[in-house]
């Protein structure tokens, strides 16, 4: 899921380096993939639910990979005795 971030930042890299506002959100990674899926989210979830959901869904994509990345390898790591 690290390298998985470092790859969505060279991606909103690029996009800025291309002229592009904005980078590249999670959002924008899942509506390029499973769109439909992500309409039946907006539609069918409770409105509360979404608007949360829709927050972390802005956030640039490296971020929240990453985020998630960090808390499995720190959750996954075996105590040493």
């Amino acid at each position: 899921m690290i390298a998985l971030a470092c790859l969505f930042a060279v991606g909103s890299a690029w996009y800025a380096f291309r002229g592009h506002s904005g980078g590249l959100s999670l959002y924008d990674v899942w509506f390029k993939f499973l769109p439909a899926s992500l309409n039946w989210l907006q539609r069918y979830l409770w409105t509360s639910v979404w608007n949360g959901l829709y927050v972390i869904l802005i956030m640039p994509a490296w971020f929240v990979v990453g985020v998630v990345g960090l808390l499995c390898v720190g959750l996954g790591r075996k105590t040493v005795e």
